[in-house]
Parts: C-alpha cells; sequence; structure tokens
C-alpha cells in the first residue's frame, strides 16, 4: 500500500495521496450486486492490466468484471480467485473507462493504484455506446456543457437498476436531467471511481481538461 500523507474523503470514494501518487477506495455493492465502477488514476509503470491497477482482498474472492467492448458485453469475464489465483483472465482497464464489478463477499470498496493524471486531460468519444468516466478522481459533474451531440443521451447506475431520470443534451444549453435535485447543465455528478454510460449519436467527440491540483 503507498504511504499517504493526507486523506480526503470526496463524496462516497476516499482518495488518498502523497503528491500525485496515491490510492483510491471505490465503494462496491456486495452480496453480488452490480457496481458501476471506472479506474480514475493511471499506473506509475504505464501498465493498465487490472492485476497492477486494482488490489483486491480474499474477502472479494469470485468477484467478476463485465466489460463493454464498444459493440456488446466482452465475452472474458475476468474473476478474482483470491490472493493466490488473481485475476484470469487477466483484463485491461484504461484511465477512465467505466466497468461493472460484480462482488459476492461483504467487502464495500476495492482500491484502485497509480498516479493523478494532471496538467492536460485529454478525453474521446467513439461514435454509439461507450461506458465511461471523469479521468481525475474529484467528484465532478461530467463531461461538461460544452460536451455532446444534441440529443446525446447518458445513463447513470442507481447500484441496483438504472436510474430512471436519462440525462439528454440539448446543444447550446448543455445537459438536463429531467429535474434532477441540484442538476448541473455540465450533467451528472460522479465520484471518484464513478462512472456514467454515454450515448454519442453522432461522429467521435474529444475534447481536453486542465487538471493542476
Amino acid at each position: 500500500m503507498i504511504a499517504a500523507s493526507a486523506a480526503t474523503c470526496v463524496a462516497q470514494s476516499n482518495v488518498y495521496s502523497l503528491n500525485i501518487v496515491g490510492y483510491v477506495n471505490v465503494p462496491v455493492q456486495g452480496a453480488g450486486r452490480l457496481s458501476l465502477i471506472s479506474n480514475p488514476l493511471k499506473p506509475s509503470n504505464g501498465n493498465y492490466n487490472i492485476t497492477n491497477t486494482i488490489v483486491m482482498t480474499d474477502a472479494q474472492t469470485d468477484a467478476q468484471i463485465y466489460k463493454w467492448n464498444g459493440n456488446a458485453w466482452s465475452t472474458d469475464i475476468p474473476q478474482y480467485f483470491g490472493a493466490a489465483g488473481g485475476w484470469f483472465p487477466d483484463a485491461t482497464m484504461n484511465l477512465g473507462e467505466a466497468f461493472f464489478i460484480q462482488n459476492p463477499g461483504a467487502a464495500t470498496s476495492i482500491t484502485f493504484v497509480g498516479e493523478v493524471a494532471t496538467g492536460n486531460v485529454d478525453y474521446s468519444l467513439p461514435a454509439g455506446t461507450s461506458f465511461v468516466a471523469p479521468k481525475t478522481p474529484v467528484t465532478q459533474d461530467f463531461p461538461g456543457a460544452d460536451v455532446g451531440h444534441e440529443n446525446d443521451q447518458m445513463y447513470t447506475w442507481t447500484g441496483t437498476a438504472w436510474d430512471s431520470v436519462i440525462w439528454q443534451n440539448f446543444g447550446a444549453a448543455g445537459w438536463f436531467g429531467d429535474g434532477h435535485p441540484g442538476e448541473s447543465t455540465n450533467g451528472p455528478t460522479v465520484i471518484p471511481g464513478g462512472g456514467v454510460v454515454y450515448a454519442n449519436t453522432g461522429a467521435a467527440i474529444t475534447w481536453s481538461r486542465q487538471f493542476n491540483p
């Protein structure tokens, strides 16, 4: 575990850091329920393999990961076989990539390790459906009012089902969540290690954000 000189609780995710190197504890459901989470850190060695980026415990043995491959669910479903067995088959989870994890145990969080992306942070979304998240571990309204085609939509996970409120882009007016309490035209609020499903109705989208903690 990386030593930390400061700890900050952001929403329900705990972010610990020593300068820009550290780890993020991301809340997950137990008892076999699904959680939509994401990788909020970049690995120090550039290796995005889940064995290198996620710290699991024996309490999470038999956890499974479901990853969207851009057109359908991947048929390769990584499963955690405890500290002795690790993940099989292995998988890559890039910075800002969201996925479902199904945790059969009672553990309430999993830990990502790596570095915080700073400076100019680039994003890209292909046409169609993507499971995405902010690339910096701070609670934020995502992706921003300036991102998206008119009629693009975003779906959020409540922990047990898809939220009945679907966020929709209205062009220059930004994002609207049909009266969500405290809604922002920048989009839904995403905690560190959270995620959304983005339905891009047009061409690929690219944008950048500056992050200088």
